[in-house]
């Protein structure tokens, strides 16, 4: 098997028969095993460069976990962004006011897109200037609030709401770093889809009517100059597809899943990012070796199983459920040690082998899991409604996917014997 899986568990799968549930049972274990005691969730508790808390990765993990049923985890999680953010106000407000005043971002001095868990910055030279977690931390909190009824929490959190949903006003836009923390002259399709949900949300919860128009102009930005020959772009410099790209259907409802435009951008990615059943995360990637990645693999499932197509949405399931090992952890990419061995290999002597087990991968299953576990989308009958015309899906799209009702997974698991 892989280089990074040599450790006894190479061969030794944990799907061995026991069904779905079960996987879904040990990814709410996992992603609990990744909270530490200030409420932040390490990326990967196994792999030394991922022991931080990305907002963009933690946001997911509360998200799932709200799913779960995880209440208290969830709130522990938001209220020590919220305390991050908080304490890192003076530079926030500092990179608003020089952008809104005409003023260029300086990398630098931007928000972190990533924090230890205690929640200080770590200055290390990290791609630092991503606008993509901000966005997914008020959309993952606005969830939360609507599911849990937790009006209160926002409430409690309004200032770091404030700031963070003036920030995305300000930088909307602007080129920044992408989700994989990659090139950082370019606008992405995908962190703009986090903008619209952060701002949609923003919107909901602050009552601010600056968040909603501007949530408008992103929609509208996406539609007019993030489309290439009928489909979705990966960024303003690069016109293929990246599996990233899904998140404009779900969660953040750019687009809706029948949409022409979503629908020949996810055929895409399926066509031209699969891997051995997996999804990879772009065509040109080499990191570790460029293999595909479980929780994007998880992400074409929820997009499927949105658009109506549960056989589809099942095959990426237990693909996923292919990946986990033997003790239940759940990898950040699989198969790149034979995509392409000398990157694989230069990676391993820069950082060590892959993350072998990451809260995101876990995240993403138990979500599209649940996902499965819900009725069949209207929209996947005979009698499907046409989706709205993308031009004016922000005159009434909200943020991301509608509230999971108030029974949740967790319910469910327990009243089938789950954890």
């Amino acid at each position: 098997m892989t280089d990074g899986m040599d450790d006894g568990t190479a061969g030794a799968r944990a799907n061995d028969g026991g069904g779905e549930e079960r996987f879904a049972e040990l990814s709410v274990k996992s992603m609990l095993s990744h909270q530490v005691a200030t409420g932040a969730f390490l990326a990967s508790r196994d792999f030394a460069p991922y022991r931080f808390c990305w907002l963009r990765d933690g946001s997911f993990t509360a998200f799932a976990l709200d799913r779960a049923g995880q209440r208290e985890a969830a709130e522990r999680f938001h209220r020590w962004a919220g305390a991050a953010v908080a304490g890192i106000a003076p530079s926030v407000r500092a990179a608003t006011e020089r952008r809104l005043g005409g003023g260029a971002n300086v990398a630098s001095s931007m928000p972190p897109a990533r924090y230890t868990v205690e929640g200080a910055v770590e200055t290390d030279g990290w791609p630092n200037f991503q606008v993509d977690g901000y966005g997914t931390w008020l959309w993952s909190l606005s969830q939360h609030v609507g599911h849990w009824d937790a009006g209160p929490l926002a409430d409690e959190l309004s200032e770091s709401l404030e700031l963070a949903c003036a920030y995305l006003e300000a930088v909307d836009l602007d080129p920044c770093f992408d989700c994989w923390e990659e090139n950082g002259e370019a606008v992405h399709t995908s962190t703009l889809a986090c903008v619209y949900g952060g701002l949609s949300a923003g919107a909901e919860l602050l009552g601010r009517e600056t968040a909603a128009r501007k949530a408008g102009e992103v929609a509208e930005h996406i539609v007019s100059r993030m489309r290439r020959g009928g489909r979705f772009a990966k960024s303003s410099a690069d016109g293929s597809v990246d599996a990233s790209l899904l998140w404009l259907a779900v969660p953040f409802g750019v687009a809706g899943p029948d949409d022409a435009a979503m629908a020949a951008t996810a055929s895409e990615i399926e066509e031209g990012l699969q891997m051995d059943g997996g999804i990879r995360r772009y065509a040109a990637d080499c990191y570790y070796g460029g293999g595909a990645w479980p929780l994007l693999t998880a992400w074409l499932g929820w997009y499927r199983a949105r658009a109506g197509d549960l056989p589809s949405a099942r095959r990426c399931a237990s693909w996923v459920e292919h990946c986990y090992d033997t003790t239940g952890r759940l990898p950040e990419q699989v198969g790149g040690e034979t995509r392409d061995p000398d990157a694989y290999r230069s990676w391993v002597s820069r950082w060590g082998r892959p993350a072998a087990d990451l809260a995101w991968s876990h995240a993403m299953y138990f979500v599209l899991w649940d996902e499965l576990q819900r009725p069949v989308p209207k929209a996947s009958t005979n009698e499907r409604a046409a989706a709205p015309p993308l031009a004016a899906m922000h005159l009434t799209a909200r943020a991301g996917a509608p509230h999971p009702p108030k029974q949740t997974s967790q319910e469910t698991l327990d009243q089938r014997g789950g954890p």
